[in-house]
């Protein structure tokens, strides 16, 4: 199956990852999660979010929204 892969960033480092059918789906989070404030230790971060294409994904082992 072909999903798109949510990718969140804090710090530069991936945070998270979520797999989606739809293309305007992750858009819409992507979005949505952007820019986001966290607090951490001594100062405030951003996340910065993006779609990647991800041509095969086996949904046996990939939860896929």
């Amino acid at each position: 199956m072909t999903t798109f892969m949510l990718m969140c960033y804090l710090n530069l480092n991936l945070n998270a990852s979520v797999h989606f059918r739809s293309l305007n789906d992750c858009l819409y989070y992507a979005e949505k999660l952007t820019d986001q404030k966290v607090e951490i230790p001594e100062k405030v971060e951003s996340y910065k979010c993006m779609c990647k294409l991800m041509p095969y994904v086996n949904e046996k082992n990939t939860k896929v929204y």
